[in-house]
């Protein structure tokens, strides 16, 4: 009964913003969508045009059908634009959250194999993208990737006018001279026809471009200047999860990457630790998703994958030494492949292993709770359990109790 009441007034809630959005039809608004990327870009363009222009945007990631409403019902007559970030986990959410919003402008970052119980393939979720642009008029705007060819092919099949990024030659915003080796942070040079800026962010990665340049793009082409809307990176932190920094009181640096375990995700994460320069880099990994494999060829693979990237290497989970074993027999010493098998006894290896120098990779999902193995390292917390219902993050829920060693300002990188 209590499921089914949720579903009528999700139902009730998308019909009202159904309503409200045509009502808001002064307000241009603008849906991000891609297998990646989605939260960091909508963070960006939410900076950018929020400084010059009225407007409606709500970080934190949260892309379901009811959210969605509710962000709609948020938008007001004052603001010029609404920023919405749209995201799928099945076929047709996109063609009915597109119906629901009717953007203005769509913006199409990636396409990648995540989703792979609904999406088997990359044409199946290319066109589960595609659908965004459906309600896209002839005064409408797409803007796309043009280094993912995919992506860069929805253009000839788009209604409304078609805005390009990336690094290739052709590109309508585009990209050089990229430097994203850590400790540093992601800066390029942006082109945008005879205009051209460095673009400094405090992104973390060659892979946050995409977001950076998608971003840049929508900026332009709502009447931000190119060097004005670079000027607004300086405002915009690394999204909570998403590669994000944090210093521990032992000295050590963190990049979070807890919220989404796929494998394009890990992918990009140790491609940032293999050029990385630090005294160690220790990764931290549970299973992955949307992975080709069965289990323990999928953890083999994981295993080896990380031993290219780590001087320590360490593996979560109940078949975690899997991991370790191929891990060893791709060039890790023994000492410095480790599994555990549950997040309390890494928490109690970290606090004796991590010192100054280090940078540490963590990279799981949300509904592991794996971000309880580092948040253990900034003081006592009270909440180990392994299952979790909860939909937030463990850092928000009120039921881990952290009673911090510093004060909680001087946790984050800036």
């Amino acid at each position: 009964m209590r499921r089914w009441r949720r579903s009528v007034a999700g139902y009730l809630l998308s019909a009202c913003a159904f309503v409200w959005r045509r009502v808001m039809f002064r307000t241009t608004f603008i849906a991000i969508t891609g297998s990646a990327g989605k939260t960091t870009t909508t963070a960006c363009v939410g900076a950018i045009l929020s400084a010059h222009f009225p407007t409606n945007w709500t970080p934190g990631g949260r892309n379901g059908r009811v959210s969605l409403a509710r962000d709609i019902l948020r938008t007001r007559f004052r603001h010029r634009f609404m920023v919405i970030e749209v995201g799928t986990r099945a076929p047709g959410a996109l063609r009915k959250a597109a119906w629901m919003i009717a953007p203005d402008v769509a913006v199409v970052l990636t396409v990648l194999g995540v989703h792979t119980d609904a999406f088997p393939s990359l044409d199946a979720m290319a066109a589960e993208k595609e659908q965004l642009l459906s309600r896209l008029g002839k005064r409408g705007l797409a803007i796309l990737n043009a280094d993912d060819l995919l992506v860069r092919d929805m253009a000839t099949r788009c209604r409304g006018a078609v805005r390009t990024f990336g690094t290739a030659a052709d590109a309508c915003i585009r990209a050089s001279d990229i430097s994203a080796t850590w400790p540093h942070r992601l800066s390029f040079w942006a082109h945008y026809g005879s205009d051209f800026c460095r673009v400094r962010t405090n992104l973390v990665g060659e892979h946050m471009l995409t977001p950076a340049l998608a971003a840049l793009a929508v900026g332009v082409s709502c009447g931000v200047p190119l060097e004005l809307a670079a000027a607004e990176f300086a405002h915009v932190q690394p999204v909570a999860g998403r590669m994000q920094p944090m210093t521990l009181p032992c000295g050590a640096i963190v990049l979070r990457d807890d919220f989404n375990a796929s494998m394009p995700t890990l992918v990009a994460g140790l491609n940032v630790m293999r050029t990385a320069e630090a005294a160690r880099r220790i990764v931290i990994v549970g299973d992955i998703l949307d992975s080709t494999f069965t289990v323990r060829p999928r953890l083999r693979d994981l295993g080896r994958r990380v031993a290219s990237a780590a001087d320590l290497a360490i593996f979560i989970g109940y078949a975690s030494n899997v991991s370790a074993k191929a891990a060893i027999q791709a060039g890790l010493t023994p000492e410095s492949a480790r599994s555990f098998q549950n997040l309390r006894e890494t928490a109690a290896f970290l606090q004796q292993e991590l010192r100054p120098g280090d940078l540490v990779f963590v990279h799981g999902w949300t509904a592991h709770q794996i971000e309880r193995v580092i948040l253990a390292q900034l003081g006592t917390i009270s909440c180990w359990i392994e299952r979790c219902n909860r939909s937030i993050d463990c850092d928000r829920c009120p039921e881990l109790k952290l009673i911090p060693l510093l004060p909680a300002g001087s946790l984050t990188v800036r």
